[in-house]
């Protein structure tokens, strides 16, 4: 009878230990929200040519390091939602274009824990671009029917400060 015992107790903590021994090894890090990072979009964005509601790419300029440990690398890839856009009219008028950052996806060995997003916003609220206008022949009133403005454009790789606005988890990929 003791030897039963013995060996169920025996075998109950070698479970425990598989268990526990994996979980150890996926030591989780905190990306803290206020956490100052740079992204850019991947290339140019107009007013010309997206819609409100439409998702443009974004990448991380710099990487994301946490004591001295590269959580994200750069180049990882992430999102912005177009707001509103005006596209440039006839008279002159500029264009206008709104942009709010949504996310970037961690990468360079390490993932968010559960899949999430990084979640970002700009340092100076939503992204506005104006378009320049042109209003020095359009008080001509028959041909300043024919000018029109310059459209609202984001430059890829102008650099955007942001701060990530929760705090995640880090884990290394594949746990």
């Amino acid at each position: 009878m003791k030897i039963y015992r013995s060996l169920t107790v025996g075998l109950a903590a070698a479970a425990l230990l598989l268990v526990l021994i994996p979980s150890l090894g996926f030591a989780q890090i905190k990306l803290p929200a206020g956490t100052e990072v740079t992204v850019s979009f991947k290339q140019d964005v107009s007013s010309k040519y997206v819609s409100p509601g439409e998702e443009v790419l974004t990448q991380l300029s710099e990487d994301i390091a946490i004591g001295g440990v590269v959580l994200v690398k750069a180049g990882c890839e992430g999102k912005a939602r177009v707001k509103s856009v005006e596209s440039a009219g006839k008279g002159g008028k500029g264009g206008k274009l709104e942009i709010e950052l949504v996310g970037l996806n961690a990468g360079g060995g390490y993932q968010a824990l559960e899949d999430k997003q990084i979640t970002l916003k700009a340092v100076e609220g939503p992204l506005k671009a104006q378009g320049k206008g042109k209003k020095t022949l359009s008080y001509l009133f028959i041909f300043g029917l024919f000018i029109k403005g310059n459209e609202a454009v984001f430059q890829a790789d102008q650099p955007i400060k942001a701060t990530v606005t929760e705090d995640i988890f880090i884990v290394p990929a594949g746990s």
